[in-house]
């Protein structure tokens, strides 16, 4: 497999319905902003930040999730022969944690629009195969590596591309156009394919090398047709290509999230793990409630500082994973345990595959991490 490293790089992944776009100069003054972001696995807003992710990352994307990301484009194929071994997972991962899932095809057809029409038709058996939910954006990752040539001719590649992209949206899938700025501008004819996709452009362009944490707005490569800007291979120190959302961006039949709004629908629950009070700049307030509290909450989970939260009142939240817990896979059979380290005999064995909802950070217990799962009831973390 090629690694993404260099920035010469085409993904076909998503059409909105906008007409082409450049840019608002105010945007910059958003990012690092502490505002509530309404989480969801459906939808992002304009500036929400993203990550893609192939087999070289962890199928875990809890970690990417507390950074910060609210969405992940998962590599789901390559040719008509391989398959990501962590796709499946990665995906799960990411609607577990209210990330919205993408994915991407890494494309080997050069400029042969009948191979582009072959390799589309094994991203979305791959994509559906592995989980990615219908009306999802599907990406072709074209770039140089693995045989695949990208200096034909702007237009023999551009119509390739789109050859690409009608068997997507045929599918069911949208389709968006991924290149590093200078492929878009020097071997593609982009506005073709913005003119029959527009704002289906995910472009990649690097301000500097190393870490970066936020994407710094000077340096945006300003082209009509922005849906996805790729800032950074190394967002947060974390290994991991970073993205930001130019526009909204919704899973077909999804409402987009244009801006978060708080809901009044009343709902009740029990507090599963300690959970302290913090308002809504992520500050503890000073109150909490016990575990196995009832609790009243409203609406759905928000992003508070990226961290999960629920609204229990006027500029009240607690943590969501301390109530509504998080979901998990057992990759190995598990014994349900008690607080003191013994067997818990009322909960039967877990079969590595099943799934689960946890609650609350690790609890140690005889210098041992485990995860809460009930009234009394731990699994050792390590079986996930």
């Amino acid at each position: 497999m090629f690694k993404k490293r260099v920035i010469v790089k085409l993904a076909c992944a998503t059409m909105l319905t906008n007409a082409g776009t450049r840019l608002l100069p105010q945007m910059n003054q958003f990012i690092g902003s502490n505002s509530i972001v309404q989480a969801s696995s459906t939808s992002v807003a304009a500036k929400a930040l993203g990550i893609d992710v192939a087999s070289y990352q962890s199928a875990d994307l809890t970690a990417h999730a507390k950074a910060g990301s609210q969405f992940a484009i998962v590599k789901v194929s390559e040719g008509t022969t391989y398959r990501n071994p962590k796709a499946a997972s990665q995906i799960k991962s990411a609607i577990a944690n209210d990330m919205m899932p993408m994915a991407y095809h890494f494309a080997t057809f050069s400029s042969n629009a009948s191979a582009a029409k072959r390799e589309a038709q094994y991203a979305i058996s791959s994509a559906k195969a592995l989980g990615l939910p219908a009306g999802s954006y599907l990406a072709c990752d074209y770039e140089t590596g693995q045989g695949n040539i990208i200096t034909n001719g702007k237009n023999v590649t551009a119509n390739a591309i789109i050859a690409f992209m009608d068997q997507v949206k045929a599918a069911g899938y949208q389709p968006l156009l991924y290149a590093s700025s200078s492929v878009l501008q020097n071997n593609i004819n982009t506005p073709s394919i913005v003119k029959k996709y527009p704002n289906s452009l995910w472009v990649a362009a690097y301000t500097i090398s190393g870490r970066v944490d936020k994407p710094n707005f000077k340096y945006f490569p300003s082209m009509d047709g922005v849906a996805i800007w790729q800032f950074t291979d190394n967002w947060r120190g974390m290994n991991t290509d970073g993205n930001i959302a130019i526009l909204p961006l919704s899973i077909s039949g999804a409402p987009v999230s244009q801006a978060p709004k708080a809901s009044n629908v009343k709902k009740t629950a029990t507090v599963m793990y300690k959970s302290y009070e913090y308002d809504k700049n992520g500050n503890r307030t000073g109150s909490f409630y016990k575990a196995y509290d009832s609790i009243t909450y409203y609406g759905n989970k928000v992003k508070i500082n990226s961290k999960s939260m629920i609204r229990v009142g006027e500029d009240k939240y607690v943590m969501a994973s301390n109530v509504l817990g998080n979901s998990r896979v057992f990759k190995a059979d598990a014994a349900v345990y008690k607080n003191n380290g013994s067997v818990n005999t009322k909960w039967a064995t877990k079969k590595s595959g099943s799934p689960i909802k946890t609650y609350g950070p690790k609890h140690y217990i005889n210098n041992e991490a485990y995860y809460r799962v009930g009234k009394n009831a731990y699994v050792k973390a390590d079986k996930f």
